[in-house]
């Protein structure tokens, strides 16, 4: 039985614990492009897709809608992201503005070097298997 006085052997604990240090991280190297990891994500989605719903990009980054709809505030006023009704007027469909477009690609070199910068802190080996391991959580749990 677990200790009740400690939180060491949660998953979950861990996990966050885990997920703050790497966001931390991220953040930090993407600060230089006044853009923090979450919205890194969500920019290079939406130019991954074109024009997408904000239910869709939420749906596949895993994000709560109502934190996407924080999350895309200060992106749509900086005017990296526009929005519309589409033709369903209850939808917003989310694209990419040349600023936007502009922007992501500011921001991809120092997102390589937070790549990198993670990969030697923790070795190859580690840095793999901790992808490979956090795939494998998500595919089971959403699975």
């Amino acid at each position: 039985m677990a200790d009740p006085t400690s939180l060491s052997p949660c998953a979950c604990f861990r996990a966050r614990s885990m997920a703050r240090a790497i966001t931390a991280h991220y953040d930090e190297v993407l600060g230089a492009s006044g853009l923090r990891i979450t919205q890194f994500a969500i920019l290079v989605s939406i130019r991954g897709r074109g024009a997408v719903s904000m239910q869709e990009l939420a749906a596949e980054l895993g994000i709560d809608p109502s934190t996407m709809t924080r999350t895309l505030l200060p992106l749509e006023r900086d005017g990296l992201v526009a929005s519309e009704s589409g033709e369903d007027r209850r939808v917003r469909e989310l694209a990419l503005t040349p600023r936007g477009h502009r922007k992501v690609s500011e921001a991809f070199g120092l997102w390589n070097e937070a790549q990198e910068t993670l990969n030697e802190k923790l070795g190859s080996e580690l840095f793999e298997r901790l992808l490979g391991d956090m795939n494998a959580v998500v595919s089971a749990l959403r699975g």
